[in-house]
């Protein structure tokens, strides 16, 4: 078909596409089917490129990299030197629109070869700027600004002000990226303005977007509401994909400003969309966005968002792995197509030999293939059994959370989440890293696969490597998931059905001689018990679990270099009129260097700790106060009262009782029970937290 029919034809498929992507590919389809016999090779690879652009456009990527790889096959028995640059452009913009940002400069590197072999040089500068777009990315912006020079120098000899402009704008973020505030807003400013000058209407958005993102890095947020909103009138009526970003902007300005309902409802348009057109990474973004408007004043819904985030992580991550394998099973194909044509113009030389040499050829492609894809496999579903472990951790701890939200302020559960988040970050960091690194190899293990470079070296050091960062990771998890174990006992509920009588005599000696044989410390500990023999109704496992935690406490914290350490136990009956009320007090003190007085009033807050990061989680008070809630008990550090000599005490068997726990040296926890806890009122269901 003569070039200017054929034009004529790709620019009805241009006028449909823009109203609607289907349109253009369902007019693609019938023009291949109806002109096939007058359509050039060349021109059926043009049109199958625009309908692989669109495709992509309406998230049918795997569809896309099939047409793409269907139009390469087809330009292998090409002779233009230049076909498949629009291949190469097509599937750069693929991989980068998912965050795939090297095999995107590896695609854009082989559009720009191929441009040279076309006779205008626009061609050449417009890849250089989608190049430098990506060396941004990468952070690689001595190269991205040579080739943006060149380009601003192309727009310069052609007297384009729209290449001019658009050469600007990428220079200015690339000021941004290097922390030039004033130099980006200079350059986003310059070219608004030679826009506005020449009227090219079509970029203004992309100026308002550029100078909302340096008012953002300036945190002037009024300036962020308004070049957002511009960007956001002008966009309007077109694709909306391009909401999103200035939407997010402006939904995060907003925020930022006070008016959280104004960027609650923006951010949900901008989110609807992501979902509707399935942008993972915009989902994502605006996830992430929604966790800091809910981190503050609604941390249960920051939560929700949170899994959200996840669930939108993992769904950018499938689809970056279904790319790459769609991708690679395309270039499979087209190795082997390759190989078959070169056998068929052989064949009547070395039919039968080149007939074996291509089957061996073929069966190592397909096992090495396997085995990369079986590797691959592995290596996902073990982080999706870890990912999926450690969401049923976070689960725990969520409800272990709500149980404690509904005990005490919301203040206590922000500073609860921030601890159990500081303490898990060390080995999750680790875990993330170690998975980052088991993917960089498998990276490099493809390249040099698809380089034809890899040898058996470089495959066993690879498995090797990835075999460690992969051990790294479980033992990280492992350590992870002994800190969820240790902050579940945070949660003080009952472990046994009914209350039992106990001796408190025979059960606190068995139970006090028994916990320093258990802990063995270093210097043996001198143990003082001292009390009437008194039977109480109470929960033994919870009182051990009481003893145990302060026990540890002041081995770990009073005693460690004491040359003779005490601890001792003292308890007196406290009766009242009523006797269902009558109590046991209990005295816990030891001899060791007792506590700051700065730092009375943290003891009993979760995840405080002097010996914070030295295998002290700082949650052993914590518990204690929470158990002793559930057993309608109480705790505190002993303080000493005295009585002037001229005044008698109102009640002289109170004062008795208090002349017995008085503040000794070093610490004491003075611990109130009820004799008979089955008199007491009902026990709450939660426990409270102290914060």
């Amino acid at each position: 078909m003569p070039e200017p029919e054929f034009n004529q034809l790709r620019q009805t498929v241009f006028a449909a596409a823009r109203q609607d992507y289907q349109s253009g590919v369902n007019l693609i389809d019938d023009i291949l089917q109806q002109h096939r016999l007058q359509l050039t090779l060349e021109q059926q690879i043009r049109l199958l490129y625009s309908k692989a652009d669109y495709s992509h456009s309406m998230n049918q990527t795997n569809n896309a990299i099939a047409i793409l790889a269907q139009a390469k096959a087809l330009s292998l028995e090409s002779r233009d030197p230049a076909i498949l640059y629009s291949y190469h452009n097509i599937l750069a913009d693929i991989f980068s629109s998912l965050g795939l940002y090297q095999p995107a400069m590896q695609h854009y590197r082989q559009a720009l070869e191929k441009s040279q072999f076309l006779n205008n040089i626009h061609y050449t500068r417009q890849t250089e700027n989608n190049l430098a777009l990506i060396l941004i990315k990468q952070r690689q912006f001595a190269e991205a600004r040579r080739y943006l020079e060149k380009f601003y120098q192309h727009g310069v000899n052609t007297d384009d002000p729209s290449v001019k402009a658009i050469a600007l704008n990428n220079l200015g973020e690339i000021a941004l990226a290097e922390g030039n505030i004033g130099t980006a807003r200079q350059l986003h400013q310059q070219a608004l303005a030679m826009r506005l000058e020449h009227k090219v209407t079509t970029q203004y958005s992309w100026s308002y977007l550029n100078l909302a993102k340096v008012a953002k890095a300036e945190q002037q947020w009024p300036k962020v509401i308004d070049f957002a909103r511009q960007c956001l009138e002008l966009r309007a009526g077109k694709l909306d994909l391009e909401l999103i970003e200035p939407g997010l902007l402006l939904a995060e300005a907003l925020a930022s400003t006070g008016l959280i309902d104004e960027a609650q409802q923006q951010l949900k348009q901008s989110l609807t969309i992501a979902i509707q057109r399935q942008q993972a990474e915009w989902q994502l973004l605006a996830w992430q966005l929604q966790v800091e408007f809910y981190r503050e004043q609604q941390p249960e819904l920051a939560l929700q968002a949170m899994q959200q985030a996840l669930t939108a992580q993992q769904k950018l991550a499938e689809q970056r792995y279904n790319l790459s394998i769609a991708q690679s099973a395309a270039e499979f194909g087209l190795l082997s197509r390759d190989a078959e044509l070169q056998q068929s113009r052989r064949q009547h030389e070395l039919t039968q030999l080149a007939a074996t040499a291509q089957q061996q050829r073929l069966w190592l492609a397909i096992g090495a293939a396997l085995l990369i894809l079986a590797l691959t496999l592995f290596f996902v579903l073990n982080i999706r059994r870890k990912n999926l472990a450690l969401e049923q951790s976070l689960n725990h701890l969520q409800r272990t959370r709500k149980q404690l939200v509904e005990a005490e302020k919301m203040a206590s559960l922000t500073s609860l989440v921030s601890g159990m988040a500081h303490q898990l970050n060390t080995p999750l960091g680790i875990v993330l890293t170690a998975v980052s690194g088991c993917d960089e190899q498998l990276q490099r293990l493809q390249q040099k696969f698809e380089a034809k470079t890899l040898s058996a070296t470089d495959l066993q050091q690879g498995l090797a490597e990835n075999r460690d960062m992969l051990q790294l990771a479980e033992r990280n998890t492992n350590r992870a998931a002994e800190l969820v174990q240790r902050f579940k006992q945070i949660s003080a509920q009952y472990e046994q059905a009914e209350p039992e009588p106990l001796a408190l005599q025979s059960y606190l000696s068995d139970l006090m001689q028994g916990l320093l044989l258990s802990f063995n410390p270093a210097t043996p500990v001198q143990l003082q018990l001292n009390g009437p023999d008194v039977t109480i109704i109470s929960y033994p496992a919870q009182l051990n679990k009481v003893l145990t935690a302060l026990t540890e406490n002041a081995l770990h914290h009073g005693l460690t270099d004491l040359p003779q350490p005490q601890i001792s136990l003292s308890w007196q009956l406290r009766e009242a009129a009523n006797t269902a009320e009558n109590k046991v007090v209990l005295q816990f003190s030891d001899n060791g260097d007792g506590i700051p007085p700065e730092l009375v009033a943290k003891v009993f807050d979760p995840f405080f700790s002097t010996k914070l990061g030295q295998g002290c989680l700082g949650l052993g008070l914590n518990i204690v106060f929470n158990t002793l809630q559930n057993l309608q008990g109480q705790i505190e550090l002993a303080q000493a009262e005295s009585v002037p000599a001229n005044q008698s005490p109102a009640n002289p068997a109170k004062a008795n009782l208090e002349r017995a726990i008085k503040t000794q040296a070093g610490c004491s926890f003075v611990i109130t029970l009820p004799l008979d806890i089955r008199h007491s009122r009902k026990p709450q269901t939660t426990a409270a937290v102290v914060g």
